[in-house]
């Protein structure tokens, strides 16, 4: 066997421990030898805090020790044209608004009675498939980041950024990425979950100060696809301006459905409420005027531990004359 060959057998079975990790539920072969290594006595860990940051951190009690990530990757099931999937008297599980033709003339996509394609009703309903591939790949990724900060002994991660990116366009792939620096206390005990914040060191050091603890990272998503009818079409063609009723509803739709998710998550992690939640909404066009209204929500559950706020140390004075 020539030295190459050999190289690529060894590669083919670190892909293949790799797979059979991630299958268990571990991490990969890769990640486990990086955080090996930062556990080995003066290892030099990594941060992408910021100076002010790592200063805050450790004005909190904190200390890093890495920087941790995790990623995930799913496939978003074809759920496209709301009776192409589900005809006339079909379902998607989720929520479903019809809007008659304004003719009365037709009930589906090929038109009735001869009147033809151009009128027909029009359907907002939930990508139900949508939404749990975005909620997949995240639980995926934050186990992933989650394991190896515990590998690592911290008591949480900060800073965390969420990285989404469709591979091959909004109906395909999904890939879902949580990058951050892990934190511990020293003398403090080991925590079976530690917690996540998408807050800044600054900002985290700010929590601590006023009596709160971050819990975990929270996420909440309401996608709505909106298949325009006959009348709907006419109003997006109006020369006057003018409500469109189909749209609005839609966009609502998607707004409520991800603010209810956002606070089920919090509930489920005993936290009293979320802080610096980011907004992300995103209108994904799907061909002729059909779309896809998406929503998506991100902040830090929050629970309370001191009455009131701590003491803030005593800032150093340097004298200049």
């Amino acid at each position: 066997m020539t030295d190459r060959e050999r190289d690529e057998h060894t590669m083919l079975d670190r892909q293949q421990a790799s797979i059979a990790a991630l299958e268990r539920g571990e991490l990969p072969l890769a990640a486990r030898e990086r955080i090996e290594e930062l556990r080995q006595k003066g290892a030099a860990w990594t941060s992408d805090l910021s100076v002010s940051e790592m200063s805050a951190v450790r004005q909190a009690g904190f200390q890093p020790v890495g920087m941790v990530m995790g990623s995930g990757v799913f496939r978003i099931a074809a759920q496209w044209g709301y009776l192409s999937n589900f005809g006339a008297g079909g379902s998607s599980g989720g929520r479903v608004r019809t809007y008659p033709c304004p003719h009365g003339l037709s009930y589906g996509l090929g038109g009735m009675g001869g009147a033809g394609g151009e009128h027909r009703m029009g359907y907002n309903w939930e990508h139900t498939n949508y939404e749990a591939g975005i909620v997949g790949a995240r639980d995926a990724a934050i186990s992933r980041i989650l394991a190896e900060a515990r590998d690592l002994g911290a008591h949480g991660v900060v800073g965390v950024r969420i990285l989404r990116r469709h591979l091959e366009g909004v109906g395909s792939s999904l890939e879902f990425t949580c990058i951050g620096t892990a934190i511990r206390r020293a003398g403090a005990p080991k925590l079976q979950t530690p917690f996540m914040s998408h807050l800044d060191g600054v900002a985290f050091a700010k929590l601590i100060h006023g009596g709160y603890v971050p819990v975990a990272l929270v996420m909440g998503i309401g996608a709505m696809e909106i298949d325009p009818g006959c009348g709907t079409e006419w109003q997006l063609r109006s020369w006057s301006n003018t409500r469109i009723q189909q749209v609005s509803d839609g966009l609502e739709e998607a707004r409520m459905l991800g603010i209810n998710r956002l606070e089920g998550e919090i509930g489920s992690v005993d936290a009293d409420g979320a802080v610096g939640v980011e907004t992300e909404f995103n209108a994904h066009e799907l061909g002729g005027e059909a779309m896809l209204a998406e929503l998506f929500l991100l902040g830090t559950a929050v629970r309370r531990f001191a009455k009131e706020p701590l003491d803030e140390p005593p800032l150093p004075i340097l004298r200049l004359r």
